[in-house]
């Protein structure tokens, strides 16, 4: 099947320039100037590149094609919506792939069996990419675009281990790709997923010390432990990160964090929570994570919660003593130590009634500890016998859109029916949840949207 040319206009604004000159939902936009026009990102470059003068040409749904000279104010807005980004897929065949791991005969949401490759979703939500799909043309238009920083998926530097670990048949070139990307300006976060006795010990130390190479054009590394599913049937075999192996991790990297701080004043690599939790290791303080700019890949978001905590446990809240708030709230196995603590102290500072459960994931499996990825059927196992008070609330990440849906395809209402209480999303800062428990009851209460692609929540 033939993709049709251009980028589908999906919506315009009435009243707007748009709108004036006759373009209309469904036209497609083939180019702007003497620019082709490929997806939204490009859109945004062009237009404020040309800024005053432009000139569109259109295909319209009746066949025609339209060319239309526009003038307009610099900060002036044409006024049309166009569709998303018709994502670029990766194939590797990475061994330790999640994709690769999902239950097979089972509902589970569409997006999570997209395998994403593309540089565009790098630069605009910070999906990890391994720089094995650019083109000559994708570098030029990084260039021209500054599309910086992005996120580069690294896992081992070695081009022997890289290869295994990715299963592509064709070795790349990471280091000359990264060289060529700092060489045009371009700033990059990378990743290494750590798998025991894969890419770890003197490989991940040959790693780190090949990526420092390139500070401060390389800002950062996170270290992550890898997520293994139940359902690796026929998949290599992988051992899973647990307490000593979290805890040698740990006593490793803060070795190398310390000489990096000695040589260029930052840790340079930082380990993601989960290491922290597993080990029952202190979290470190905030001036570890600098300016936290790895936090939506789950470094440094505990430290975010705990330091928003107690700023926010130290307001004065007012509420009606008069309505009793009871109500439970659920959090993956993980995060849990750290929720029952913060909610045992709202108990006893605020005269409240909250139960904190940990849902185990049936769906995923053991191994996956983390809020987001439960489903509505896990929270309904963890909950249905240990349900206590009026209401419940649940991370707001393991919901997407208005109806709150679920990785297994079950809403919110399904929830609610189930359990016969209403069902609130915590909100993504820990004000809005004290917020949420104080209007619980009240004929004014407003439960918070349901978003997507966030990253501190209350039930991380």
């Amino acid at each position: 099947m033939q993709v049709p040319a251009g980028v589908l206009i999906q919506a315009v604004e009435q009243g707007s320039i748009a709108h004036e000159v006759g373009i209309e939902a469904g036209d497609r936009l083939l180019g702007i100037n003497d620019r082709v026009i490929e997806d939204v990102l490009d859109y945004r470059y062009v237009v404020t590149l040309f800024e005053r003068e432009l000139v569109l040409r259109v295909a319209k749904t009746s066949g025609e094609l339209w060319e239309i000279d526009i003038e307009k104010d610099e900060e002036e807005d044409l006024g049309i919506e166009l569709e998303g980004i018709q994502t670029r897929l990766c194939k590797n065949n990475c061994i330790f792939c999640f994709v690769h791991q999902l239950p097979r005969g089972k509902q589970v949401r569409r997006t999570l069996r997209v395998k994403d490759e593309d540089f565009r979703l790098s630069f605009l939500f910070g999906h990890y990419l391994t720089l094995t799909n650019l083109s000559e043309s994708d570098f030029q238009r990084i260039f021209e675009q500054r599309l910086s920083p992005l996120y580069v998926s690294v896992h081992a530097t070695e081009v022997g281990l890289r290869q295994y670990l990715l299963q592509n048949r064709r070795p790349d070139d990471l280091l000359g790709n990264m060289r060529r990307l700092i060489e045009g300006g371009i700033k990059v976060h990378t990743q290494i997923v750590l798998m025991p006795d894969i890419n770890d010990g003197i490989h991940l130390e040959r790693s780190i010390a090949d990526l420092v190479h390139f500070y401060p054009s390389v800002l950062t590394v996170s270290i992550v432990p890898v997520g293994l599913t139940d359902h690796r049937k026929g998949l290599p075999k992988l051992r899973p990160v647990d307490l000593d192996y979290a805890r040698r991790t740990i006593e490793h990297v803060s070795a190398i964090q310390q000489q990096n701080l000695g040589t260029y004043g930052t840790p340079f690599c930082f380990l993601g929570d989960e290491f922290y939790i597993l080990a029952e290791h202190p979290i470190p303080p905030r001036s570890h994570y600098g300016e936290f700019p790895l936090v939506e890949n789950g470094v440094g978001m505990v430290r975010t919660f705990l330091d928003e905590f107690a700023l926010a446990l130290g307001k004065k809240w007012k509420h009606n003593r008069r309505v009793s708030v009871r109500g439970t709230v659920v959090t993956g196995r993980i995060f849990y130590p750290t929720l029952k603590g913060c909610v045992d102290q709202i108990n006893s500072k605020l005269k409240v009634d909250l139960q904190c459960l940990p849902a185990e994931n049936l769906y995923f499996g053991k191994g996956i500890t983390v809020a987001g990825l439960l489903t509505g059927s896990d929270i309904f196992a963890a909950v249905k016998d240990q349900l206590h008070g009026d209401f419940l609330v649940v991370p707001s990440e393991s919901m997407t859109g208005e109806q709150g849906l679920f990785l297994d395809d079950w809403i919110k209402t399904d929830l609610e029916m189930r359990l016969s209480v209403p069902v609130f999303a915590g909100g993504y800062h820990v004000a809005e949840f004290f917020k949420l428990i104080f209007s619980v009851g009240s004929p004014r209460h407003e439960a918070f949207p349901i978003l997507s692609d966030e990253t501190v929540s209350f039930g991380s």
